[in-house]
């Protein structure tokens, strides 16, 4: 017999923007209805920001964009995943080429990914971040032609996904929120619905 899940109830109807599927599951698994709303936004950064300052950014224009589109019984949530090493933003790979220079470079090393989080109403935008530490280990080239190869690296931020094969068998050890390598830190997400779950 399958068990169904009831739907967590807030006092405010969620819209996802973001066209990723990975956020989609994940917020899905909290256990939430939800529909998605997806924004065309410039993920270009002004050069002078961190990494944090960076994710955060991005995510915020993200949900200025969302926000415009937004009932007023609507609860918006956008983000932004980041993946930073020696002050380098690694962002989405172009092609192989790329792609193979953001593997090698990470390769042996330890990075952070860095995930800003938005809420947004018709009215205000609050926003947090999350910082994980991830520790590859070498990747020789081989591992890296066959993740390229059979794999899909150009959507995700320094070129990898941690839930795919490279991170499955290269990543040692990570400290911090997983699903914000994924792509959506859940318990941050968790713990900033509070306020608008029903009584």
């Amino acid at each position: 017999m399958v068990k169904t899940t009831k739907p967590l109830q807030l006092k405010r109807s969620l819209v996802l923007g973001s066209k990723s599927p990975r956020r989609a599951q994940l917020l899905s698994d909290l256990g939430f209805d939800f529909r998605i709303e997806v924004t065309d936004t410039d993920e270009n950064a002004p050069g002078n920001l961190n990494g944090e300052e960076t994710a955060v950014w991005i995510s915020e224009q993200k949900a200025k964009a969302l926000q415009l589109l937004l009932s007023d019984d609507e609860l918006g949530i956008t983000s932004d995943t980041e993946v930073w090493l020696n002050n380098r933003r690694f962002g989405k790979a172009a092609n192989a080429d790329q792609a193979r220079e953001m593997l090698q470079a990470l390769s042996g090393k330890t990075h952070q990914v860095i995930t800003g989080l938005s809420l947004v109403t018709d009215a205000k935008i609050t926003s947090y971040c999350s910082v994980v530490q991830v520790h590859f280990a070498v990747l020789p080239s081989w591992a890296i032609e066959h993740y390229i190869s059979t794999f899909e690296p150009y959507d995700k931020a320094g070129a990898y996904g941690i839930q795919e094969w490279i991170g499955q068998t290269f990543i040692h050890t990570i400290e911090g929120e997983y699903n914000a390598v994924v792509g959506l830190p859940t318990s941050t997400l968790f713990k900033a619905l509070e306020p608008y779950f029903k009584a």
